[in-house]
């Protein structure tokens, strides 16, 4: 990770001034820059196997990723998502690599621009979840000797790609019937306009034909109308492709991060969770609950939005044994193997709303009884005082008798009273105290 914050920092990639060099840079530079960096990320982390519940590889959506929107705001709002939900639940989210994709190519037009200066901003948004490792970049890269790679190919890599293969088909023919294509011709663009009412798709994208447009495609478009494609057209247009590389491309580094890192998959596509189970079942199934608990976090605990994200991370890194506590009551009330949205939204009303209350109670009632300790102490102190004084009385020798009795015993008292209500033991010992410290700190009302 230093590595890669170190890169950032000495080339300055998060100013302005950059976001410059790479709108003007000729399409070398451009290209041995994202080559580097590329470089630089997969030298950023060493993977280790591990059984860690707590550890997913996310979409690429929730990755920030340009598929299958390139908006900035679709990116950052997704990520931003992610981010909070990670904080409160994840040791670490692998994200996929959003640059990988720029070595391509070997020239950068206007829009390849615009998205890699999109991805920087991105970058930027997440570097505090980077730099305290909640968040790493999925290598695009592993290496592998003779022998270690001949085993990979047998045991993982054959087997993958032909799972893949056979359920080819099945995704075309679910693009074709779930998805709208529409033939427009804007200005001097041909393209096709994909929409549909799944959650494949948030919104409508454009796909245009900047080089070369099907030949069925041209003959068929009509300056300033949209015309819907026929199945047909749309098979022999080639325009699934560019969604199934996508999706395969997503599809391969889930599977491959959830097989040899154990990292639960972590999705907001049902059309993601359907391609797992044809894929790979097994994985699938030992992944699903967690993925399902991180991702539907922000209805466990729909308070989170309202914290800003570095006092998220903070509080983490302070309240570390009362984050495991948390984590893991949270873990245990959801004990759905699906957890679905409105399940979230039960147990926050049944059983996190409650308790947190509880803990609030708790504590007024034992600042009562606290204060009334601490007021008896001193006016038993004050009392005695007072009137040794105004009888002439007071001992010469008080401070020993003082001592003797422990200070009357009304000062030691009064600082354990005192102590007791700044520490507030009594509700640090519970199980969701980290989350009604976040709620407590930040003044939310619930």
């Amino acid at each position: 990770m230093e590595l890669l914050t170190k890169f950032i920092d000495d080339a300055e990639i998060a100013d302005e001034e950059f976001f410059t060099y790479v709108q003007e840079a000729d399409n070398d530079e451009l290209a041995e820059f994202v080559s580097v960096f590329n470089d630089v990320i997969d030298s950023s982390y060493s993977e280790e196997k591990n059984n860690d519940k707590f550890n997913f590889i996310a979409n690429s959506t929730l990755s920030g990723l340009s598929f299958p929107c390139g908006e900035i705001d679709c990116k950052i709002n997704s990520i931003y998502s992610l981010a909070r939900n990670a904080i409160l639940y994840a040791d670490t989210v692998y994200l996929q690599n959003p640059f990988e994709q720029y070595l391509n190519y070997k020239e950068f037009n206007d829009k390849l621009r615009q998205d890699l200066i999109g991805d920087l901003i991105v970058l930027s948004y997440i570097r505090p979840l980077l730099e305290e490792r909640i968040f790493k970049i999925a290598v695009s890269k592993v290496h592998y000797c003779h022998d270690c790679y001949t085993r990979f190919q047998e045991n993982y890599l054959q087997p993958f790609d032909w799972n893949l293969k056979t359920i080819e088909p099945l995704i075309t023919d679910y693009l074709i019937k779930n998805i709208d294509f529409h033939l427009h011709w804007d200005y001097d663009n041909i393209g096709v306009e994909i929409s549909g009412n799944n959650d494949l798709l948030n919104h409508p994208m454009v796909v245009n034909f900047l080089t070369h447009v099907p030949k069925n495609l041209e003959n068929k478009a009509k300056k300033g109308e949209r015309i819907k494609l026929r199945d047909a057209e749309i098979k022999d247009s080639g325009v699934t492709y560019f969604l199934m590389n996508e999706i395969e491309r997503n599809l391969s580094i889930q599977d491959f991060y959830s097989t040899y890192y154990s990292c639960h998959v972590l999705t907001d596509r049902e059309f993601d969770i359907k391609l797992l189970k044809l894929i790979n079942k097994d994985i699938y199934e030992q992944n699903a609950r967690q993925g399902e608990i991180i991702k539907n976090l922000n209805h466990l605990v729909p308070f989170i939005d309202e914290v800003p994200i570095k006092k998220l991370i903070k509080l983490r890194k302070k309240e570390g044994e009362s984050f495991q506590v948390y984590r893991d009551k949270i873990n245990n009330l959801s004990k759905s193997n699906l957890l679905t949205m409105q399940d979230s939204k039960q147990i926050y009303q049944d059983e996190i709303r409650p308790e947190l209350n509880k803990i609030n109670l708790t504590l007024k009632n034992n600042k009562k009884v606290l204060w009334g300790n601490i007021k008896s102490n001193v006016f038993l102190a004050s009392t005695y005082i007072s009137t040794s004084l105004f009888t002439g009385i007071l001992p010469t020798n008080i401070d020993k008798i003082v001592a003797s009795v422990g200070g009357f015993g009304f000062a030691k008292n009064i600082g354990q009273d005192v102590l007791k209500l700044i520490k507030k033991p009594e509700v640090r010992n519970n199980e969701l105290y980290f989350l009604w410290k976040i709620k407590q700190d930040n003044k939310i009302e619930i």
